[in-house]
């Protein structure tokens, strides 16, 4: 984003920036990073109770979580 600015690139008002994790640092106010958030903890807790089960009849049948995008300062509208 840093590099864009230097370029003359305008974020959010020429170019939308988003990151795909919402890291701690993407919540700073010098950063305001829109971004997807993850449930991590539950689909790797998901991944290892599939890993685990040998017979495919007793899979859970729980979903895996869906990510949520998180809007912050680096979109903007779409254009017209």
């Amino acid at each position: 984003m840093r590099t864009l600015g230097r370029g003359g690139i305008d974020i959010p008002q020429e170019l939308s920036v988003v990151g795909y994790d919402d890291s701690h640092v993407s919540n700073l106010l010098h950063i305001d990073l829109t971004t997807v958030r993850q449930d991590a903890v539950r689909i790797a807790e998901r991944a290892v109770r599939l890993a685990r089960l040998d017979d495919d009849s007793r899979r859970p049948t729980e979903i895996t979580p869906e990510p949520k995008l998180v809007v912050r300062g680096t979109t903007g509208p779409p254009r017209r």
